[in-house]
Protein backbone atom coordinates (compact mmCIF):
# COMPACT_ATOMS: atom_id res chain seq x y z
CA UNK A 1 0.00 0.00 0.00
CA UNK A 2 1.00 3.52 -0.57
CA UNK A 3 1.20 5.29 2.57
CA UNK A 4 -1.78 7.38 2.15
CA UNK A 5 -3.89 3.84 1.83
CA UNK A 6 -1.93 2.38 5.10
CA UNK A 7 -2.88 5.92 6.67
CA UNK A 8 -6.86 5.49 6.02
CA UNK A 9 -6.62 1.87 7.29
CA UNK A 10 -4.65 2.93 10.29
CA UNK A 11 -7.94 5.35 10.92
CA UNK A 12 -10.32 3.15 10.30
CA UNK A 13 -8.55 0.45 12.81
CA UNK A 14 -8.32 3.77 15.38
CA UNK A 15 -11.91 4.07 14.82
CA UNK A 16 -12.94 0.92 15.36
CA UNK A 17 -11.01 0.14 18.44
CA UNK A 18 -13.06 3.14 19.90
CA UNK A 19 -15.87 1.64 19.12
CA UNK A 20 -14.77 -1.48 20.94
CA UNK A 21 -14.51 0.24 24.10
CA UNK A 22 -17.79 -1.08 26.16
CA UNK A 23 -17.34 -4.82 24.49
CA UNK A 24 -14.03 -5.94 24.25
CA UNK A 25 -10.91 -5.99 27.09
CA UNK A 26 -7.68 -4.17 26.51
CA UNK A 27 -6.35 -7.61 25.75
CA UNK A 28 -9.61 -9.08 23.38
CA UNK A 29 -9.06 -5.65 21.46
CA UNK A 30 -5.38 -5.88 20.36
CA UNK A 31 -6.75 -9.34 19.49
CA UNK A 32 -9.41 -8.07 17.25
CA UNK A 33 -7.72 -5.39 15.86
CA UNK A 34 -4.98 -7.71 14.58
CA UNK A 35 -7.90 -10.32 13.09
CA UNK A 36 -9.53 -7.35 11.36
CA UNK A 37 -6.25 -5.45 10.29
CA UNK A 38 -5.28 -9.17 8.55
CA UNK A 39 -8.85 -9.62 7.04
CA UNK A 40 -8.83 -5.95 5.38
CA UNK A 41 -5.19 -6.59 3.84
CA UNK A 42 -6.90 -10.05 2.37
CA UNK A 43 -10.07 -7.94 1.17
CA UNK A 44 -7.69 -5.07 -0.30
CA UNK A 45 -5.38 -7.42 -2.13
CA UNK A 46 -3.91 -5.63 -5.02
CA UNK A 47 -5.96 -2.25 -4.20
CA UNK A 48 -2.78 0.10 -3.13
CA UNK A 49 -4.41 3.28 -3.66
CA UNK A 50 -6.39 5.38 -0.75
CA UNK A 51 -9.56 5.51 -2.75
CA UNK A 52 -9.54 1.55 -3.68
CA UNK A 53 -9.01 1.13 0.21
CA UNK A 54 -11.68 3.53 0.89
CA UNK A 55 -14.17 1.58 -1.21
CA UNK A 56 -13.05 -1.79 0.59
CA UNK A 57 -13.06 -0.69 3.54
CA UNK A 58 -17.00 0.75 2.77
CA UNK A 59 -17.88 -2.72 2.45
CA UNK A 60 -16.81 -3.27 5.82
CA UNK A 61 -19.25 -0.71 7.12
CA UNK A 62 -18.61 1.73 9.29
CA UNK A 63 -16.54 1.69 13.00
CA UNK A 64 -19.47 1.52 15.02
CA UNK A 65 -21.70 -0.63 12.90
CA UNK A 66 -19.38 -3.36 12.50
CA UNK A 67 -18.20 -3.59 15.97
CA UNK A 68 -21.76 -3.60 17.11
CA UNK A 69 -22.77 -6.63 14.49
CA UNK A 70 -19.81 -8.83 14.89
CA UNK A 71 -20.54 -8.59 18.92
CA UNK A 72 -24.16 -8.74 18.59
CA UNK A 73 -23.88 -11.56 15.77
CA UNK A 74 -21.34 -13.61 18.30
CA UNK A 75 -23.72 -13.48 21.48
CA UNK A 76 -26.70 -14.62 19.03
CA UNK A 77 -24.60 -17.54 17.65
CA UNK A 78 -23.78 -18.30 20.96
CA UNK A 79 -27.52 -18.33 22.04
CA UNK A 80 -28.54 -20.09 19.38
CA UNK A 81 -25.79 -23.16 19.41
CA UNK A 82 -26.85 -23.64 22.90
CA UNK A 83 -30.37 -23.72 22.42
CA UNK A 84 -29.69 -26.22 19.83
CA UNK A 85 -27.06 -28.41 21.50
CA UNK A 86 -30.04 -28.88 24.27
CA UNK A 87 -30.30 -32.83 24.99
CA UNK A 88 -32.61 -35.06 27.38
CA UNK A 89 -30.53 -36.89 29.07
CA UNK A 90 -31.28 -40.21 31.08
CA UNK A 91 -33.56 -38.75 34.15
CA UNK A 92 -35.32 -36.35 31.56
CA UNK A 93 -33.19 -33.75 32.18
CA UNK A 94 -32.11 -31.45 29.89
CA UNK A 95 -28.01 -31.06 29.62
CA UNK A 96 -26.85 -28.16 27.35
CA UNK A 97 -23.44 -28.59 25.37
CA UNK A 98 -21.92 -26.09 23.62
CA UNK A 99 -19.40 -26.74 21.39
CA UNK A 100 -18.62 -23.42 19.03
CA UNK A 101 -15.33 -22.28 20.26
CA UNK A 102 -15.10 -18.39 20.79
CA UNK A 103 -13.48 -16.42 18.48
CA UNK A 104 -10.02 -15.32 19.40
CA UNK A 105 -11.10 -11.64 20.41
CA UNK A 106 -13.18 -13.26 22.88
CA UNK A 107 -12.31 -14.75 26.17
CA UNK A 108 -15.50 -17.51 25.77
CA UNK A 109 -18.49 -15.91 27.81
CA UNK A 110 -21.20 -18.11 29.01
CA UNK A 111 -23.91 -18.24 25.55
CA UNK A 112 -26.12 -15.46 25.26
CA UNK A 113 -24.10 -13.48 27.63
CA UNK A 114 -23.66 -9.94 26.64
CA UNK A 115 -20.66 -8.03 25.44
CA UNK A 116 -18.53 -7.98 28.33
CA UNK A 117 -17.39 -4.10 28.98
CA UNK A 118 -13.99 -3.23 29.59
CA UNK A 119 -11.62 -4.10 32.16
CA UNK A 120 -11.04 -0.09 32.96
CA UNK A 121 -12.11 3.23 31.48
CA UNK A 122 -10.77 4.58 28.52
CA UNK A 123 -8.15 7.61 28.83
CA UNK A 124 -9.54 10.54 27.90
CA UNK A 125 -8.17 11.10 24.08
CA UNK A 126 -10.59 7.80 23.65
CA UNK A 127 -13.70 8.96 24.42
CA UNK A 128 -13.42 8.56 28.11
CA UNK A 129 -15.06 10.15 31.14
CA UNK A 130 -12.82 13.74 31.27
CA UNK A 131 -13.13 14.61 27.50
CA UNK A 132 -12.18 18.54 28.14
CA UNK A 133 -8.72 19.66 27.47
CA UNK A 134 -7.51 20.32 30.94
CA UNK A 135 -7.84 18.50 34.28
CA UNK A 136 -10.38 20.11 36.52
CA UNK A 137 -10.31 19.97 40.39
CA UNK A 138 -10.41 16.74 42.20
CA UNK A 139 -9.04 14.72 39.37
CA UNK A 140 -7.15 11.68 40.22
CA UNK A 141 -3.21 11.43 40.32
CA UNK A 142 -1.25 11.09 37.26
CA UNK A 143 -0.99 8.03 36.09
CA UNK A 144 2.09 6.30 35.50
CA UNK A 145 2.04 5.71 31.95
CA UNK A 146 4.17 8.04 30.10
CA UNK A 147 0.84 8.84 27.71
CA UNK A 148 -1.30 9.88 29.83
CA UNK A 149 1.09 12.91 31.69
CA UNK A 150 1.73 16.38 29.82
CA UNK A 151 5.05 14.74 29.47
CA UNK A 152 4.24 12.07 26.90
CA UNK A 153 1.63 14.42 25.28
CA UNK A 154 4.59 16.84 24.53
CA UNK A 155 6.57 14.04 23.11
CA UNK A 156 3.61 12.66 20.91
CA UNK A 157 3.15 15.80 19.78
CA UNK A 158 6.82 16.18 18.92
CA UNK A 159 6.41 12.51 16.76
CA UNK A 160 3.21 13.46 15.05
CA UNK A 161 5.44 16.62 14.02
CA UNK A 162 8.03 14.56 12.43
CA UNK A 163 5.10 11.85 11.27
CA UNK A 164 2.89 14.68 9.84
CA UNK A 165 4.63 17.72 8.61
CA UNK A 166 2.60 18.90 5.99
CA UNK A 167 -0.53 18.52 8.38
CA UNK A 168 2.20 20.50 11.36
CA UNK A 169 2.84 23.17 8.54
CA UNK A 170 -1.15 23.71 7.87
CA UNK A 171 -1.47 24.23 11.82
CA UNK A 172 1.56 26.59 11.78
CA UNK A 173 -0.44 28.73 8.77
CA UNK A 174 -3.90 28.64 11.22
CA UNK A 175 -1.52 29.90 14.29
CA UNK A 176 -0.10 32.63 12.14
CA UNK A 177 -3.43 33.78 10.95
CA UNK A 178 -4.57 33.74 14.36
CA UNK A 179 -1.73 35.90 15.83
CA UNK A 180 -0.83 37.97 12.86
CA UNK A 181 -3.82 40.30 11.90
CA UNK A 182 -2.26 41.85 8.76
CA UNK A 183 -1.94 38.39 7.17
CA UNK A 184 -4.68 37.26 8.68
CA UNK A 185 -6.53 36.16 5.28
CA UNK A 186 -3.55 33.37 4.59
CA UNK A 187 -5.85 31.43 6.82
CA UNK A 188 -7.27 30.46 3.48
CA UNK A 189 -3.89 28.38 2.49
CA UNK A 190 -4.15 26.32 5.92
CA UNK A 191 -7.90 25.97 5.31
CA UNK A 192 -7.02 24.28 1.77
CA UNK A 193 -3.99 22.16 2.89
CA UNK A 194 -6.62 20.56 5.78
CA UNK A 195 -8.78 19.87 3.31
CA UNK A 196 -6.26 18.32 0.83
CA UNK A 197 -4.71 16.04 3.95
CA UNK A 198 -6.42 12.16 3.76
CA UNK A 199 -4.23 12.28 8.11
CA UNK A 200 -7.78 14.32 8.81
CA UNK A 201 -11.36 12.85 9.31
CA UNK A 202 -14.11 14.49 7.62
CA UNK A 203 -15.43 15.96 11.38
CA UNK A 204 -11.76 17.69 11.45
CA UNK A 205 -11.63 19.09 8.27
CA UNK A 206 -15.51 20.38 8.87
CA UNK A 207 -14.43 21.82 11.95
CA UNK A 208 -11.26 23.62 10.58
CA UNK A 209 -12.86 25.30 7.82
CA UNK A 210 -17.02 25.59 8.87
CA UNK A 211 -15.97 27.01 11.88
CA UNK A 212 -13.62 30.00 11.41
CA UNK A 213 -15.93 30.90 7.98
CA UNK A 214 -18.91 30.71 10.37
CA UNK A 215 -17.42 32.95 13.22
CA UNK A 216 -16.14 35.39 10.80
CA UNK A 217 -19.85 35.79 8.94
CA UNK A 218 -21.11 36.02 12.86
CA UNK A 219 -18.45 38.89 13.27
CA UNK A 220 -19.20 41.14 10.22
CA UNK A 221 -22.58 41.21 11.62
CA UNK A 222 -21.47 43.64 14.33
CA UNK A 223 -19.87 46.18 12.05
CA UNK A 224 -22.04 49.30 12.99
CA UNK A 225 -20.54 51.63 9.91
CA UNK A 226 -22.07 52.17 7.06
CA UNK A 227 -21.20 52.70 3.21
CA UNK A 228 -23.23 53.24 0.21
CA UNK A 229 -22.80 49.62 -1.76
CA UNK A 230 -22.98 46.46 -0.92
CA UNK A 231 -19.81 45.00 -1.70
CA UNK A 232 -18.36 48.07 0.36
CA UNK A 233 -20.25 46.88 3.37
CA UNK A 234 -18.55 43.44 2.74
CA UNK A 235 -15.24 44.26 2.27
CA UNK A 236 -15.60 46.72 5.24
CA UNK A 237 -17.21 44.68 7.78
CA UNK A 238 -14.48 42.14 6.77
CA UNK A 239 -11.86 44.19 7.49
CA UNK A 240 -12.87 45.97 10.87
CA UNK A 241 -15.02 43.15 12.58
CA UNK A 242 -14.69 39.98 10.55
CA UNK A 243 -10.88 39.23 10.92
CA UNK A 244 -11.07 39.82 14.57
CA UNK A 245 -13.55 36.79 14.57
CA UNK A 246 -11.53 34.80 11.63
CA UNK A 247 -8.37 35.16 13.79
CA UNK A 248 -10.17 33.83 17.58
CA UNK A 249 -11.88 30.98 15.34
CA UNK A 250 -8.41 30.58 13.80
CA UNK A 251 -6.42 30.15 17.42
CA UNK A 252 -8.99 27.99 18.42
CA UNK A 253 -8.77 25.55 15.57
CA UNK A 254 -4.83 25.89 16.32
CA UNK A 255 -5.83 23.71 19.80
CA UNK A 256 -8.18 21.31 18.24
CA UNK A 257 -5.83 20.20 15.62
CA UNK A 258 -3.31 19.98 18.18
CA UNK A 259 -5.00 17.65 20.35
CA UNK A 260 -7.05 16.20 17.40
CA UNK A 261 -3.28 15.06 15.43
CA UNK A 262 -1.72 13.53 18.85
CA UNK A 263 -4.46 11.39 19.25
CA UNK A 264 -4.43 10.14 15.48
CA UNK A 265 -0.07 9.98 16.28
CA UNK A 266 -1.22 7.62 19.56
CA UNK A 267 -4.13 5.84 17.59
CA UNK A 268 -1.33 4.49 15.11
CA UNK A 269 1.24 3.31 17.60
CA UNK A 270 -1.72 0.92 19.23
Amino acid sequence: MTPRAEQVVLDYLSEVGQATYGYLTARQRAVYLTELRARIDEACGDSTEAEQVRRVLEDFGTPEDLVARECAEDSADRERDGDGDAEENGNGAASRKVNREPPPWRDGPEPGAAPRHADREPPPWRGGPDRGLFGGAGRTAVRDRAGDTPRGAVVALAAAARQYPPEMFAIGVYLVSGLVGQVALVWVVGAVLVILSDVWTRRDKRVAVAVPLAVTVISMTFWSGEAPYIDQIILMSLMETGVVGLRAAALGCVIYLLVRITRIKRATDI
